[in-house]
Parts: C-alpha cells; structure tokens; sequence
C-alpha cells in the first residue's frame, strides 16, 4: 500500500517528457501535485484532462515568476502551504536529454549552463522548500538522474550526463544532511525512457540504447510513474541516500 492521500506535491519537470504519467498516478492515490511549469497551455490541458478524471488528488499548474521560478521562490510554497495545508513531498524532474552533439562541440559555457539549470535547480527547489518540508509530518525530496550520470558512458549527451552526476552527488550529501529532520532525498537514475515526441527537437533518441538493455525494451513513463509514487509514499520512510535505476537493466552491462 503507498499512502499519498492527502498530502501535497511541488514537482518541477511534470507537464512535459516522463513526467505526465506521475502526476496522474499521484493524484489517483490522493495527493496534491503542483505542477511548476513554464509550459502554460500544455500545462492547462493536463489540469483540464486530471480534474474531468475526478481523481481524489487536485492538480494544479503554476507558472514562472517575473523574478524568475516559481519554485525557487519561498512565497510560491507559503502559498501552497496556506492552500493545501502542508508542503511534502519535493520533485525535481526538470531537464531534458540533453543536445546529441559530440564532445569537443560541448562549450565549457554550454555544460555550466547545464550544471546551473539541473544542479541549481534541483537545490533551489530544496532551498526554497526546506522550511516547509521540516514541518511535514512524512517529507520526501526525490531528484532525477540517469544510468549515465552515475556511470558514465558516451551514448547520452555529455553535458547532460555531467549536471546529472552532479545531481546525483547532491542526493547524497542533502541525504546525510537532512535525515535527522525526518527528510528522505532519493533520487531516480533513468534509462532509456522516451519523453512526448516533439517537446525537444535534437534530443537524444532513446532507442539507441534498445541493444545495451538486457530486458529488451524501452522504459515508460509508467514505469518512472509508480516508483515515483513509492519514494513519495509515507511508507518510504526508512529510505534515504538512494539512487535507484528504472532502466531495465541498462547499468549492468557498463
């Protein structure tokens, strides 16, 4: 059993790629999920398409701030916290697969930008949520990395792949950090997981990875879905520092 009902999502990185399936999943167990997002009418419509659902959990969709995020901003989650009654459970999806470009075309500018957007703001997020997460009863704070990001390898952009190893070592250290508060900060390594077609044109294609999975498939947003909602989950309590892959086996023939 995953107990969610009741409590309140922020998850950046919902409205688009892998991240449409959680939110649905999400609300269907009960919690709130605020969507962060830049993508206001793709964002509407997935708002529209859960609440004709009359799913037990609400969903909404907040967009960006003039001064920048919404969810690197203190006063989104006070706003949050006076509307839903808690802040619990912090999401950070944001990203894509990066450009499919080689190595020496990667401009040292080019990977900062990538370690500012995903490490950045994965910890701006956590910054931002942190006083509101130690008054949750069950806090939980999952970050997004990916096979190659904790591996390494040459097949997923390498400006990717380095922000996402960063993003990795921050789940580690918030982790030691934050437990004695009661927080778990998990984070969820990604295969081979195909986003909505379209949303970012000259993205990797994850199919080049079909041959290196052993399960012989592509992951689905499903399956990032469900344990999204088990990291989510109050019943995920004793876990923390984690990095769990959903690739199918991918890592294992590194």
């Amino acid at each position: 059993m995953q107990t969610l009902k009741g409590r309140t999502c922020v998850f950046a990185g919902a409205t688009a790629g892998d991240g449409v399936a959680a939110v649905k999943l999400l609300c269907a167990g009960g919690m709130n999920v605020i969507m962060m997002t830049h993508m206001a009418e793709r964002a509407q419509k997935l708002v529209d398409e859960i609440n004709d659902m009359q799913l037990p959990g609400r969903c909404i969709a907040v967009g960006a701030l003039e001064s920048g995020p919404a969810e690197e901003d203190p006063s989104t989650y006070e706003r949050i916290a006076r509307e839903f009654g808690s802040v619990d459970v912090l999401i950070a999806n944001t990203g894509a697969t990066g450009r499919d470009v080689p190595m020496e075309e990667v401009a040292p500018s080019d990977l900062m930008h990538s370690i500012e957007h995903l490490v950045g703001g994965a910890y701006g997020m956590l910054h931002a949520a942190l006083p509101f997460l130690r008054r949750s009863r069950a806090p939980r704070v999952i970050f997004m990395t990916t096979v190659e990001g904790t591996q390494g390898g040459v097949h997923e952009s390498f400006e990717n792949a380095v922000a996402k190893g960063a993003v990795h070592s921050l789940t580690l250290n918030a982790a030691a950090r934050l437990a004695r508060d009661g927080i778990t900060v998990n984070c969820i390594s990604k295969g081979a997981i195909p986003r909505i077609e379209g949303v970012n044109p000259g993205d990797v294609d994850p199919s080049k990875m079909l041959d290196r999975i052993p399960m012989g498939r592509l992951g689905t947003p499903d399956d990032l879905g469900e344990l999204i909602c088990f990291l989510a989950s109050e019943e995920s309590s004793y876990i923390t520092g984690q990095t769990i892959a959903v690739s199918g086996g991918l890592e294992l023939l590194f």
